[in-house]
């Protein structure tokens, strides 16, 4: 069993060091529970805090996987129409990435039926056009949304705070529009490598 760690730092790789060492920086501080660790015979990098001697199996060979953002994260399928609905939901929290057009627009689409869906459930069982059910669904596609928007502005180079452009009335929104509706960016941009198609 290899003893040579890896750790991370900033999102680079430091390493490999012996099990001394990286005892030591244990010791310091500088890697704690939430550092991201790695060691032959794991799958994948792991907090310190959640890596135990059952997660350490059979060293394997390869180096350590790459810490990098040079793969898209997004489904096969995100592009198609049931794609987007789950990679939208999958990838709620990623503000970092970036999502296509038919990502976004299939999904604002998703949106918009089951918005639809949900008020005329309300409606029919006469809690009003508001009622729980439609602002329950509304809750929940909040986050996925403003997500997605902010990968999608990463996806023509813009930084996601162009999003507060929505505050300023009637101007913010058509700018936002256009930007949604902009060809993306080709090349590998700060946000990450162009996403599939």
């Amino acid at each position: 069993m290899s003893t040579q760690w890896y750790y991370a730092v900033e999102g680079a790789s430091v390493g490999p060091v012996d099990q001394v060492e990286f005892d030591g920086l244990v010791a310091a501080g500088t890697i704690r529970r939430e550092t991201l660790v790695w060691q032959e015979g794991m799958d994948d990098w792991l907090p310190y805090g959640r890596v135990s001697m059952a997660a350490i199996q059979t060293p394997p060979t390869a180096p350590p996987p790459s810490l990098n953002d040079s793969t898209d994260p997004a489904r096969a399928d995100a592009n198609s129409f049931t794609g987007a609905l789950k990679d939208g939901f999958s990838r709620y929290v990623d503000f970092k990435t970036r999502s296509t057009r038919s990502q976004f627009w299939w999904w604002v689409l998703w949106s918009m039926l089951i918005n639809l869906v949900s008020g005329v459930l309300d409606i029919s069982l006469g809690m009003g056009e508001l009622g729980p059910i439609n602002i329950l669904t509304s809750l929940a596609m909040f986050l996925p949304t403003l997500a997605l928007s902010i990968r999608r502005l990463h996806d023509i180079g813009r930084s996601g705070w162009w999003y507060l452009i929505v505050l300023v009335p009637f101007i913010g929104w058509i700018v936002l529009i256009v930007f949604f509706c902009t060809k993306t960016q080709e090349e590998t941009n700060h946000w990450g490598v162009p996403p599939r198609r």
